[in-house]
């Protein structure tokens, strides 16, 4: 036992290692992951409804732990919370679960979290992908550990939303060089997360968008993570499956398409 703690501080520190110098290799800033790490906490209940509260789950990496950003109402999480609050005139208690750096099969510490989770369950949003675009995991091994969290999650009654992989190589910071095989591999990603995830029962929602490219002020000041208006762009394109996931039957799968 003392040697498997060992051998799982060392692949833990092996991985930080690795993640910062892939980072540090991709992008042209000198972002460096373990510095960069401090993201405002969202967790807490939303909307002054009556009744009882709707539980909201953010499970991924930095992109839904909202990395980036400086205040609460900027992230992701609260603008989810407080729409899906709006929308069913319920509380919506949502709590963050994503950490910056996850890839797909690192969820599963996430997901032994949100299967303990104490309110009964509700809506759980997963946007993963990035990391393992740049750290080289294999697209469909990423796109099978996506079906089984999905799985488990929707086993333990969870209505589960899937904001697959954005374009990695609209990412401003990017070194101009990787871009085209870095969106290449984001969109075969993308391709394989969709089909996993609806085989797995959970609703897909694209965030690619090719604003990304376009507009810096869609990025915050380390020009790879969203800013408040990039949080704000995937809101939009969220909407319609997070306020329609309650719906029963095909209505609420319907949600999947864009």
């Amino acid at each position: 036992m003392r040697r498997l703690r060992k051998f799982r501080r060392l692949t833990s520190a092996t991985r930080r290692i690795a993640a910062d110098l892939i980072a540090r290799a991709l992008v042209s800033n000198g972002f460096r992951p373990q510095h960069h790490t401090t993201f405002p906490i969202a967790d807490g209940t939303y909307g002054d409804h009556e009744g009882p509260a709707l539980s909201l789950l953010i499970l991924g990496d930095s992109i839904a732990a909202s990395l980036g950003t400086s205040t609460v109402d900027e992230t992701l999480g609260a603008q989810c919370a407080a729409t899906l609050s709006h929308a069913t005139s319920r509380p919506v208690h949502l709590r963050v679960l994503a950490r910056p750096g996850t890839t797909t099969g690192f969820m599963k510490h996430q997901l032994r979290k949100a299967l303990r989770h104490p309110h009964p369950p509700g809506i759980a949003l997963i946007i993963v992908g990035g990391n393992d675009i740049v750290a080289g995991t294999p697209l469909r091994l990423a796109a099978k550990n996506l079906a089984h969290h999905v799985t488990q999650l929707r086993q333990a009654g969870w209505h589960v939303l899937v904001g697959t992989c954005w374009d990695v190589g609209h990412v401003p910071a990017v070194r101009h060089w990787l871009r085209t095989p870095l969106s290449r591999r984001s969109r075969r990603l993308e391709h394989l997360q969709t089909t996993a995830a609806r085989r797995a029962g959970a609703i897909a929602i694209p965030l690619r968008d090719p604003r990304h490219s376009t507009q810096p002020e869609l990025f915050a000041a380390d020009r790879i993570h969203p800013s408040a208006h990039g949080n704000a762009l995937h809101l939009q394109a969220l909407t319609g499956a997070l306020t329609g996931a309650l719906t029963p039957g095909p209505a609420r799968l319907g949600g999947s398409d864009r």
